[in-house]
C-alpha cells in the first residue's frame, strides 16, 4: 500500500509543478509579448562610411554567382618548352638578377605533361613529398596538365634540382625554362 501511495504523491507533485509552470503563460493577458524581440533597431550608417564600396563588392559577388568574373580570372597558358632556355648573358647563373624590363629573372623545371588530371596531380603530390615546389598548369590548347617544379631565382640552382630530380626521382626529359609569372 506505501508504493501505491508514493506513486499518488509524486504524481500530484508532478502536476502541481507542471500547472505552476504552464498556467502563468497560458492565462497571460497581452500574448503579443510573447512574440516581441529585444534586438534593438540597426543603427543609422555613419558618415564617414563609403556605401560605395559596399555596392562595389556585392556588384563582384553577384558576378561571382552567376559565372561572370570566371573568363576574367583564366590562368594565361603555360609556355610548352621543348628544350632547355638558352642562357641569358647578362644573368649569372649563381646568382638573381633582372631581365630589360627590370623584372626579376627566375627558372622553373616542365617535369611533365598529361592527359589525365589525376596522373598530373600524383606527380606533383610526389613532387612536393620529397620536397621540391611542385605545381600545375592546363594549357587549354593541348588540354594537357603541365606539371613544373620551381620558381627558382638562380639558374644554377635550377639545373641542380634538375639533377636531383634525374636521379633520385627517376624522371627523364626535364625541362628548364624562364619562369614567367602572370
Amino acid at each position: 500500500m506505501e508504493s501505491n501511495l508514493k506513486a499518488r504523491i509524486i504524481g500530484a507533485v508532478t502536476t502541481v509543478l507542471a500547472l505552476a509552470l504552464i498556467l502563468p503563460n497560458v492565462l497571460q493577458s497581452d500574448k503579443k509579448s510573447a512574440f516581441l524581440s529585444e534586438i534593438p533597431e540597426k543603427p543609422s550608417t555613419p558618415t564617414w562610411v563609403d556605401e560605395s564600396q559596399n555596392s562595389r563588392v556585392r556588384i563582384e559577388l553577384d558576378g561571382l554567382a552567376k559565372g561572370e568574373m570566371i573568363a576574367s580570372m583564366k590562368a594565361p597558358e603555360p609556355k610548352i618548352s621543348k628544350q632547355d632556355d638558352p642562357k641569358l648573358l647578362h644573368v649569372a647563373g649563381e646568382r638573381s638578377s633582372l631581365d630589360e624590363a627590370g623584372a626579376a629573372v627566375a627558372w622553373s623545371l616542365q617535369v611533365g605533361a598529361f592527359k589525365d588530371n589525376k596522373n598530373a596531380v600524383k606527380l606533383r603530390d610526389k613532387l612536393r613529398a620529397h620536397g621540391f615546389k611542385g605545381y600545375l598548369l592546363k594549357n587549354s590548347v593541348t588540354a594537357l596538365d603541365h606539371v613544373y617544379v620551381g620558381p627558382m631565382l638562380q639558374r644554377s640552382k635550377a639545373e641542380q634540382t634538375r639533377t636531383l630530380l634525374e636521379k633520385d626521382l627517376l624522371l627523364k626529359d626535364v625541362r628548364l625554362q624562364q619562369y614567367k609569372p602572370e
